[in-house]
């Protein structure tokens, strides 16, 4: 084969793998398996006592930090039961009322400081979760009910004063890739200058797990996950930490703990960044949209964007939703199989004069 040939072939390889490569996973540790429909884990401390359940895969070394604080870790994992043990109880921030700046306080130097009303990013790594009683199935493929669980959350920080992007990419299938497909949606937001990312998910475990009410209404809690394997690990639960102690002090009975699993959930890619449990495909639709509202005035006041229970504020921009591109996808490929076509074809074409 001769040098010309020879680089036209490395060409045609390049070409190929790098349309391949921006399909294929990234390095991105995220380990988030969900069970079938219909199984659970329960969480159950040294006397047997169930403390929590969740439809997520745990392992040993996770741990959960329960509605009154108390710290646990798992130590066995047998079946579908984790076996806990108690560390202790939880020291959490304070937070108190300033009168002065009419805007809650809380006493933590653990996380950045960042521009007030930061640029919010709402995203869901799990595009198809939807809810039993109100969308008729637990799951529907590329419009979850969890998009109309989403966009409430979106609307409310919107009204707070907040400029929010609200990201509706697809990252389906529902499989232990699908946090390396949103990690590209992520980084992006990012990059567009968002400075707090929030994935948007619901649980899969029985309905009493997260039904409550909240201010006299129905609602269902709110479950944080923070991931322990990443750099950003204790800031991210120390963030959680003040969602929380906000949650406790102004919506009393809206929080469902924190849980810190295995993975990173794309918590690496900045400190500002939370998964949310928002009921579970067991609860109405509607209880979960009061919560994640409930759960918008404490982000705000977590914030510092005033008071949790204040629906006013500075007007901001327009609610910016980005759909998936399903044409730039289908650009790329046709870009890489036009190329590659012409590649083997004067390839072929040098082979037959020869």
């Amino acid at each position: 084969m001769n040098m010309p040939r020879k680089i036209l072939s490395l060409f045609l390889a390049v070409s190929l793998m790098t349309g391949l490569g921006l399909f294929l996973p990234d390095t991105a540790e995220a380990v988030y398996e969900e069970l079938p429909s219909g199984y659970y884990f329960s969480l159950v401390d040294e006397n047997n006592n169930t403390i929590s359940q969740t439809g997520t895969q745990v392992y040993v070394g996770d741990e959960y930090i329960s509605s009154d604080n108390g710290r646990y870790q798992v130590v066995e994992v047998s079946g579908h039961t984790a076996r806990c043990v108690y560390v202790g109880q939880e020291q959490m921030p304070e937070v108190n009322f300033d009168d002065n700046r009419q805007a809650w306080v809380i006493d933590s130097q653990e996380i950045p400081v960042v521009a007030a009303k930061p640029t919010i990013a709402i995203y869901h790594t799990h595009s198809d979760e939807s809810y039993v009683p109100t969308d008729g199935k637990e799951s529907k493929e590329g419009n979850g009910g969890i998009y109309d669980v989403g966009y409430a959350l979106a609307q409310r920080l919107q009204q707070q004063g907040y400029t929010v992007e609200y990201n509706k990419n697809n990252h389906n299938p529902h499989d232990v890739n699908a946090y390396n497909r949103s990690r590209r949606t992520a980084a992006s937001l990012l990059k567009n200058g968002s400075q707090v990312l929030i994935d948007v998910h619901r649980d899969a475990v029985p309905p009493n797990q997260y039904q409550t009410t909240v201010n006299g209404q129905e609602a269902t809690k709110i479950k944080l996950v923070v991931g322990k394997t990443n750099p950003n690990s204790k800031t991210n639960l120390e963030f959680a930490k003040q969602l929380k102690a906000v949650m406790d002090k102004t919506k009393p009975g809206l929080s469902n703990g924190i849980f810190m699993g295995k993975g990173d959930y794309n918590q690496d890619l900045t400190p500002r960044s939370m998964l949310i449990e928002v009921g579970s495909h067991t609860n109405p639709k509607d209880d979960a949209t009061k919560g994640v509202t409930a759960f918008a005035d404490v982000l705000s006041a977590t914030l510092g964007g005033g008071g949790a229970d204040s629906s006013g504020g500075a007007a901001a921009k327009p609610l910016q939703q980005n759909s998936p591109s399903a044409w730039t996808t289908i650009l790329i490929l046709l870009t890489v199989a036009v190329a590659a076509g012409a590649g083997f074809y004067l390839l072929n074409k040098s082979n037959a004069g020869r």
